[in-house]
């Protein structure tokens, strides 16, 4: 080996994509329908068809555990939840608009909003209240302009699982000036200790103003699959079918098979996988707290973790760059969730035990050596 070469292995934690594959009878129930052919391998319609009826059938039956009960037809099925959210801002949202969000928020709302001219107003959540929302000063961030209030529960990157009581108190400001809601609840499988999740369509009044975003991706590491649904009221059915069919968003037909054998049949697969993301945030977030400059709330849901980096007197580009050249660790800077989160990075627990033990040190070595 040539001397000063370093051979240290790369640590990606900066995405979010789980470390382990699909179920293998979600994987099984693809390649079967690949083989089948026929109507699996030909294109996908965002309008009801034969291919699609069990897919939709899954997803009403599993969503009856969580909501209010949707008919088939009110479910939209594109390639992911980033093109189920970029329908529902399409469907909600105009030009000149306003929409109420909590920051720090995912970075990916932020370009659909930006293209389609809607304003987001940030309401902060702040670490002193544990990144939960004061729903009692809300109101102080409505205007005339604002149309829709978008949530994500358990929020990226906080992992704030909203309360019931917070729900109830975002759906009564909802109700009182006449706003709809975009609800991200693609982590709502993650969540931890005595928190419990509560779907703001499911409150009274609640399910003909909200749009619900679901994702494969987290819930059964199907990421690459490019599967997502949205859950659109009436009153929003037909507009929201137009900006799907304009968006063109379809994943590949046979997925939809996969989908249906998941939400079916894949809880088991989602209860292991769910221990071991809970074992990782006690792991990660205890040990970050014992490096002198670090601080780290356990998460109450999702998988990241949220570290405070202010007693190292970077901030969070500069962190995350020296911190990739120093040690090849990847995470992703605070400042890309909105708003000044330059105190904070995002760590992506999508490794194994090992790897994280290994990305605990080299963040101890990088800190104790500024």
């Amino acid at each position: 080996m040539p001397s000063g070469v370093d051979m240290k292995e790369q640590i990606n934690l900066g995405a979010g994509d789980p470390d382990v594959e699909a179920p293998r009878n979600v994987v099984e129930a693809a390649v079967e329908a690949l083989r089948e052919g026929g109507r699996w391998t030909h294109y996908s319609h965002i309008r009801k068809n034969p291919t699609q009826d069990n897919f939709l059938e899954a997803v009403v039956d599993y969503y009856k555990g969580l909501g209010p009960t949707y008919e088939l037809e009110q479910v939209i099925p594109p390639a992911g939840s980033g093109a189920a959210l970029s329908i529902a801002m399409a469907t909600l949202l105009e030009k000149g608009d306003e929409i109420l969000m909590f920051e720090p928020a995912f970075m990916g709302y932020f370009r659909p909003l930006k293209e389609l001219g809607v304003k987001p107003v940030f309401a902060p959540l702040s670490e002193d209240r544990g990144f939960h929302p004061d729903t009692e000063t809300l109101g102080e961030y409505v205007t005339p302009k604002t149309k829709a209030i978008l949530l994500c529960s358990p929020n990226n990157p906080t992992g704030t699982v909203l309360t019931p009581e917070e729900t109830q108190g975002i759906a009564d400001l909802a109700i009182e000036h006449d706003l709809n809601v975009i609800a991200d609840e693609i982590y709502l499988h993650y969540i931890y200790d005595d928190n419990v999740f509560t779907s703001i369509s499911g409150l009274e009044g609640m399910k003909e103003r909200t749009i619900n975003v679901m994702s494969f991706s987290k819930t059964f590491s199907m990421t690459g699959w490019r599967l997502g649904y949205a859950l659109v009221p009436e009153r929003h059915l037909e507009k929201a079918k137009e900006k799907a069919g304009f968006i063109n968003a379809m994943p590949a037909t046979f997925v939809h098979a996969a989908g249906a054998v998941a939400l079916r049949e894949g809880w088991d697969y989602v209860d292991k996988l769910r221990k071991e993301y809970l074992k990782r945030r006690n792991y990660f977030c205890d040990a970050v707290g014992e490096i002198n400059g670090l601080s780290c709330q356990r998460a109450e849901g999702g998988f990241y973790a949220w570290v405070k980096i202010a007693g190292t007197g970077l901030d969070s580009q500069e962190f995350v760059e020296r911190l990739a050249e120093k040690e090849k660790l990847n995470l992703t800077p605070g400042h890309v969730f909105g708003g000044k989160r330059d105190d904070y990075v995002r760590v992506a627990l999508v490794r194994p035990m090992p790897v994280l033990e290994k990305a605990v040190e080299r963040l101890r070595g990088f800190v104790e050596s500024l």
